[in-house]
């Protein structure tokens, strides 16, 4: 009798690991960096510097504010819709594009208007690269940095962050691109730098990275 409770409870054991499925680790994956909240509307401070081949250079800064209008659920993924907005200084407020927000347990993606990228890959793990811009026909490689660990930005420290490095080709003589996003845990895009610029290439000043024109955009989260 007691050989045959031994079995029974080894039965029981068995067939309770069988039928039990295991909730991934959202920590581990790193799921926190790009989290889905339909109550939060995120805001930027933008500074945008505009390089003319005139010569000129122009300068604007204004906030664009995320605002979702719709929350999806689906067994693979999370999505959110609604549209970015762009409030000037005078305070005036203008639909700047559709926006859809997009997480699964593999990648989490952005979709301002009709352009899409894959922000970040899952599992997040650091030098890990993938295609940002599936959808293009050549692709554009995006690789994480400095995974977990802390990031100081306006005298505030993030504890816990990811850089994604989408191109940083600082050292050419012909042009710059530097495009970078950094994420914290629970909050999301905290900063984005944004530089493409096209250097003189002429005899005289080939090399000098001296600027023909181009566009620099910095976004920085704003917490009221």
């Amino acid at each position: 009798m007691r050989l045959y409770l031994i079995l029974f409870s080894l039965l029981l054991v068995f067939t309770s690991c069988e039928n039990s499925t295991v909730a991934p680790n959202q920590a581990v994956l790193g799921l926190q960096f790009f989290p889905i909240n339909f109550q939060e509307n995120a805001r930027f401070e933008v500074e945008e510097i505009n390089y003319n081949v005139d010569g000129t250079v122009d300068t604007s800064r204004y906030i664009v504010q995320d605002e979702w209008l719709d929350f999806v659920a689906t067994t693979n993924a999370v999505k959110l819709e609604g549209y970015r907005y762009r409030i000037n200084q005078d305070g005036s407020k203008e639909v700047e594009s559709t926006i859809v927000k997009q997480r699964t347990s593999s990648f989490g993606s952005l979709k301002l208007g009709n352009s899409e990228e894959v922000k970040i890959s899952f599992p997040v793990r650091e030098g890990k690269s993938w295609n940002g811009q599936p959808q293009e026909f050549e692709e554009d490689e995006f690789t994480i940095l400095r995974a977990f660990q802390s990031y100081d930005l306006n005298g505030t420290t993030y504890e816990n962050t990811v850089q994604v490095i989408q191109e940083d080709n600082n050292d050419s003589i012909a042009n710059f691109d530097q495009r970078i996003e950094v994420y914290a845990a629970d909050l999301g895009l905290i900063y984005k730098v944004s530089s493409q610029l096209e250097f003189c290439r002429e005899t005289e000043c080939l090399g000098l990275q001296e600027i023909d024109f181009g566009q620099t955009i910095r976004m920085r989260r704003k917490f009221d």
